[in-house]
């Protein structure tokens, strides 16, 4: 049987000129809300395992026959699924979502299957140094907060879950209700709009917010993982900033671009890293990674040899504190400014980005899917205002330090 459902809400894009549509359905209560380490992952993966009216392979066969692609997902806030399709097949494409996320099986054979998987892709990415590293940098930012952790789990966290948890926590998120989004070719956005509220249930306001509690972080300042089979060294420098709805937002993504999230060797930190003094292959900077619902970090990555790693270190050192005591200048900010507003229209360029936007404005409460707002934002910020959030929230001698070596 389906489970109950509350009501959910819809948000649809009409796009004149695209011949496709794209389908999103997420439900609150991704990686950061479960109990066991893996399953939202799996929760979300096997919304597309089969329903009580068709198994996996007939999902799979007649959306290939239709030139559908459907996936399923369990995110870090989220979990759902995403089916594009032809726009003039928009309808079936959003009653297969309906089917998928409120009728799903959960079939005991998948889930063994899926478990499996997951597993395998953790083991796989564990022997890719940069992560491996990675996922210890971010457990000594969070701990003992979800995001510490891989969306897709532990090894541990997998082997004791079952098929009945995974139920009861997709039922536990559908309660709360859907975020429905539909864009694409689709004509007239009312007709389409009332199908989905007629599949869905209708509601004005977004899901309840449900937020767990806030990251500690470990106490260590610095920590060091052995890599095996590298020759480089990978280096992870940051802290704990702020979430997406700080107010503080606009002008911390200006100063990530003037520190290094920008085009690839613009911004402070690869300049002087990589280009002036040659101590890395790889450098970015980011002063709100991730932020979403929990806090974001600032997070400097560099890709070096063992040999230049205290000298990098020292730079990166050097390069945060001159932010935050000498400020930015104008042209800095100008030109981050330019490129974050230059970016804007390659987000939205397919149906399948529009609807993620539409998800997006509703998940947050943010009308993101106005290009205008986001743009208004950035020119709103001044240079003084943009020094103020750095002073506030980058903070020098709070810095953690993960460093991967050879082994």
């Amino acid at each position: 049987m389906s489970a109950e459902r509350a009501f959910s809400s819809v948000r649809v894009r009409s796009l004149a000129e695209s011949q496709a549509v794209a389908v999103q359905v997420r439900l609150p209560g991704g990686s950061r809300m479960e109990l066991t380490p893996g399953q939202a992952s799996i929760t979300g993966r096997m919304l597309a395992e089969g329903t009580h009216r068709r198994t996996w392979r007939q999902i799979a066969e007649e959306s290939e026959s239709l030139g559908m692609a459907i996936s399923a997902f369990g995110g870090l806030e989220t979990i759902g699924v995403s089916i594009d399709a032809l726009a003039r097949d928009w309808e079936r494409a959003l009653e297969w979502a309906a089917e998928l996320v409120l009728e799903s099986a959960f079939p005991q054979d998948r889930f063994e299957w899926l478990v499996e998987q997951n597993s395998a892709e953790l083991q796989s990415m564990a022997d890719q140094p940069e992560i491996k590293t990675g996922w210890e940098f971010l457990e000594q930012l969070y701990h003992p907060h979800p995001r510490s952790r891989p969306v897709q789990g532990t090894l541990e966290g997998l082997a004791r879950l079952d098929r009945e948890a995974c139920d009861g926590f997709w039922r536990q998120s559908l309660s709360k209700g859907a975020v429905v989004t539909i864009a694409g070719g689709v004509g007239s956005e009312d007709r389409v709009q009332a199908r989905a509220e007629a599949l869905f249930g209708r509601r004005t306001r977004g899901h309840p917010d449900e937020r767990v509690a806030l990251p500690r972080g470990s106490d260590e300042a610095f920590r060091e993982v052995s890599i095996a089979g590298a020759d480089q060294a990978h280096f992870y420098a940051g802290h704990l900033t702020i979430p997406r709805a700080d107010p503080d937002l606009p002008a911390l993504q200006i100063s990530s671009v003037i520190l290094g999230s920008g085009s690839v060797l613009s911004g402070r930190i690869p300049q002087r890293v990589r280009e002036r003094e040659g101590l890395a292959y790889a450098a970015t900077a980011d002063a709100v990674a991730g932020a979403g619902l929990d806090p974001g970090r600032l997070v400097v990555y560099l890709g070096t040899a063992p040999e230049s790693l205290q000298q990098a270190e020292s730079c990166v050192r050097q390069e945060i504190d001159r932010l935050v005591s000498r400020g930015v200048s104008g042209r800095e900010v100008e030109e981050a400014r330019s490129y974050l507003i230059g970016r804007e229209p390659f987000r939205r360029e397919t149906a399948h980005q529009w609807a993620e936007l539409l998800a997006a404005a509703e998940l947050y409460g943010e009308p993101v899917d106005q290009p205008e707002w986001s743009r208004n934002r950035w020119l709103a910020a001044s240079r003084d205002s943009v020094e103020t959030a750095v002073r506030k929230h980058l903070h020098p001698s709070r810095l953690k330090i993960t460093v991967g070596l050879p082994s």
